[in-house]
């Protein structure tokens, strides 16, 4: 079978770094560079593809450098999860890989990649690294420090497949659609007044107020309710201010399950300090839910405003 050439459907996503690479004597243009959906049998040129030389350019403006380009296997500690070493560094070739550098000069070279006609290789994700360096063979060997220079670039590709960042994205989107989010808690803003300090007041048997879970949904939905801190987008309507302790404030049951289609209702307790800064107050508590297993980052507020007996 012939050798394909890049064709749609090979999906490329590029990292840019902000700046170059600099390293002694040589700086290097060029970008961590990720393809998905790279078919066996593709031949890709990165200049071609994405308007994407590799450059480089010496940084002595007074001697010229030589300079090699290949493509070697990654350290385990540059290798990045779901992700394996390339089975053979030569799918990547560097046209051209070495060449010599004048005083302050640069040049460019191409990024080849060349996957085999292999099935087997569909699914995987492979890493390799590209090394441009200075050639210090001809430098003098009369037992002083030689200094070469290396930069290093990563080159991953995913074949057949999404890459591994974006498969877990697609699983995290799949996951939040099968979420149910479809529920109220009632009321937004709950009042009870002339509420007694020191001794510990039921809100639903002395006030007859209650918040209520509300889950319209034909499946099941598990939620955290918690007292919070006072969040400084919340502001307390005119007349109240912040409740200064949360954990005055007791909400049973703290985690819930609520079925498809009903109701749940949230009973709360209160228990003020005993003393006469705490008479007359109008405190707001912030009451907040997350669904239990925390899959979904959401974040439902609801307030009780209270006032204290003066």
């Amino acid at each position: 079978m012939g050798r394909r050439v890049y064709a749609a459907g090979l999906g490329c996503l590029l990292l840019f770094q902000q700046t170059p690479l600099w390293g002694l004597g040589i700086a290097l243009r060029f970008v961590d560079i990720t393809l998905e959906n790279v078919s066996p049998g593709t031949s890709v040129n990165l200049r071609v593809l994405k308007n994407l030389p590799m450059v480089v350019q010496n940084l002595d403006h007074e001697a010229g450098v030589d300079v090699i380009i290949s493509a070697v296997l990654p350290n385990a500690k540059e290798m990045k999860d779901g992700y394996e070493p390339i089975p053979d560094p030569a799918w990547v070739k560097i046209l051209p890989d070495h060449f010599h550098l004048g005083a302050a000069a640069s040049a460019a070279a191409d990024v080849l990649l060349t996957v085999p006609d292999d099935p087997k290789l569909i699914g995987h994700h492979y890493e390799c690294i590209i090394w441009a360096r200075t050639d210090r063979r001809d430098a003098p060997q009369n037992g002083g420090v030689v200094f070469q220079a290396g930069l290093r670039n990563r080159l991953r590709v995913s074949i057949g497949t999404m890459g591994p960042e974006s498969l877990q994205r697609e699983k995290a989107l799949k996951k939040l659609a099968e979420i149910n989010t479809d529920f109220t808690i009632s009321p937004d803003n709950l009042f009870a007044n002339g509420i007694p300090v020191g001794k510990m007041v039921d809100l639903k048997r002395e006030r007859k107020a209650s918040f209520k879970i509300i889950n319209q949904a034909d499946t099941a939905i598990e939620l955290k309710i918690s007292p919070v801190q006072a969040d400084p987008n919340i502001i307390p309507q005119s007349g109240y201010e912040n409740a200064p302790d949360p954990a005055w404030l007791t909400i049973e049951p703290r985690q819930v399950k609520v079925e498809g289609n009903s109701i749940k209702e949230l009973k709360l307790s209160l228990r003020f300090p005993d003393g006469p800064q705490e008479r007359g107050k109008k405190y707001m508590f912030l009451i907040k839910t997350t669904l239990s297993d925390e899959s979904l980052p959401l974040a439902y507020y609801n307030m009780l405003y209270i006032s204290t007996e003066p």
